[in-house]
C-alpha cells in the first residue's frame, strides 16, 4: 500500500481523547522496569501489529498491516512467513487457541483510511496451527452492511468460541468453532468518536475485558449477560491498544496512551483485587512510542514495534520486558 495510507493510519490510530466524564488521576508506585534484548525482525515495511507467542512450537507470530502475511520467528532466527492467504488484505489482532491447535486471525483493510466512504473489512480467519491451512473465514462485517468496519483485536472463551472487536463499530462479534458468526453486543457504550474498541481478553471467570481506545476505558462483559457491562474503574486513563490477561486473571498488560506524570505511551501492568470492578496500574514501562500490542512468554510481556511513522522501516523488535521487584 502507499505510504500515504499509513499515514492516515496512524493518526486514525494514535489521535485518542480523554473522556469526557472526569476521572481521578492518582498513578501508583511502581517497580522499575528493564527491556531484555529484543527479538529482531529483519523484514522491511511490514508494520506488524498483532503478536503472540505459540508455546508449543516455542515460536513468536506476528502479522502484517501492509502485507496481510502471517509470519513466524523462533529466537536467534530469520523471520518468514508461516500463513500467506490472497484473502488475508491488513491482518491486525492475532491468537494462539493451543487447545484446539489453532491460530485466530482479525483481517481488516486498513487503505479505508485514505477513503472516508469505504465501509472497511471485518473478517475473522482461523488456521491450523501447525500446517497453517485455513479452516474458515468468516464475514463479520456483513451482520452489519450499513456499517464502517474494522477488525481490530480477537480472543477465545472456555468453549473455543472466538470474540472480535470492531474499531469503527461499537459491536463485538462471536464466531463459534464452525465459523459461524453473530453479534455478541452492540452498545453505544462501546463507541467513541474516534478510534473504538481495540484490545479485548477472556477471564476464566466467564467474562471479557474489552477496551475502548477513544475514551481510555475499559469494560467488563459477561458472557450470560452482555447487556450487563460494566465499566472498570481504572486509576487513572488508559487508552489501550493492545491487552493480554495473565492465566489467573488477576492481572493484565497492555500497550497504552497514559495520561497522567509524563504521559506518552508505555507497558503498563494493571491489577484488580475484586474481580475487575475496580483496576490499578501497578507498574509501568517506556516503549519509546512504537508499540502496538503485548503477549506473554513463560508470564514475561513482550511488546511488538510497528514504526506507524516510518512505514518503511527496515526493521521490528518484539521487546521483553522484567518488572524488577515482581514476583
Amino acid at each position: 500500500m502507499r505510504v500515504t495510507k499509513f499515514l492516515l493510519l496512524v493518526t486514525a490510530l494514535l489521535v485518542l481523547v480523554l473522556p469526557t466524564a472526569a476521572q481521578e488521576m492518582t498513578p501508583e508506585a511502581t517497580t522499575s522496569a528493564a527491556l531484555g534484548e529484543p527479538i529482531i525482525i529483519n523484514l522491511a515495511a511490514l508494520l506488524p501489529e498483532g503478536v503472540e507467542y505459540d508455546a508449543a512450537n516455542d515460536r513468536f507470530l506476528f502479522g502484517s498491516l501492509s502485507q496481510g502475511t502471517i509470519f513466524q520467528i523462533e529466537e536467534g532466527g530469520e523471520a518468514e512467513p508461516f500463513i500467506e492467504d490472497e484473502d488475508l488484505v491488513s491482518t491486525v489482532g492475532i491468537h494462539v487457541d493451543a487447545a484446539n491447535n489453532r491460530l485466530l486471525v482479525s483481517n481488516s483493510d486498513s487503505s479505508m483510511f485514505s477513503d472516508p466512504s469505504a465501509t472497511g473489512t471485518a473478517q475473522l480467519a482461523a488456521y491450523d496451527l501447525e500446517t497453517g491451512e485455513r479452516l474458515f473465514l468468516a464475514d463479520l462485517g456483513a451482520l452489519l452492511p450499513d456499517n464502517r468496519h474494522f477488525a481490530n483485536d480477537v480472543t477465545i472463551d472456555a468453549d473455543g468460541n472466538a470474540y472480535v472487536t470492531d474499531s469503527f463499530s461499537p459491536v463485538i462479534y462471536r464466531v463459534d468453532m464452525d465459523g459461524n458468526a453473530e453479534i455478541f453486543i452492540e452498545s453505544d457504550r462501546l463507541t467513541s468518536d474516534n478510534f473504538g474498541l481495540n484490545g479485548i481478553d477472556y477471564h476464566p471467570d466467564g467474562y471479557l475485558l474489552a477496551a475502548v481506545s477513544g475514551s481510555a476505558a475499559v469494560y467488563k462483559i459477561p458472557l450470560d449477560d452482555p447487556e450487563g457491562l460494566t465499566e472498570v474503574a481504572l486509576s487513572e486513563p488508559l487508552a489501550i491498544d493492545g491487552m493480554v490477561l495473565s492465566p489467573d486473571g488477576s492481572r493484565f498488560y497492555a500497550v497504552a496512551d497514559t495520561f497522567s506524570g509524563a504521559g506518552g505511551q508505555q507497558l503498563v501492568e494493571v491489577t484488580s483485587d475484586d474481580d475487575w470492578a475496580t483496576a490499578t496500574v501497578t507498574n509501568r514501562a517506556e516503549t519509546g512510542g512504537e508499540a502496538t500490542t503485548v503477549a506473554l512468554r513463560d508470564g514475561a510481556p513482550h511488546f511488538i514495534n510497528v514504526y506507524f511513522g516510518n512505514p518503511q522501516a527496515e526493521q521490528y523488535e518484539i521487546v521483553p520486558v522484567t518488572f524488577e521487584g515482581v514476583e
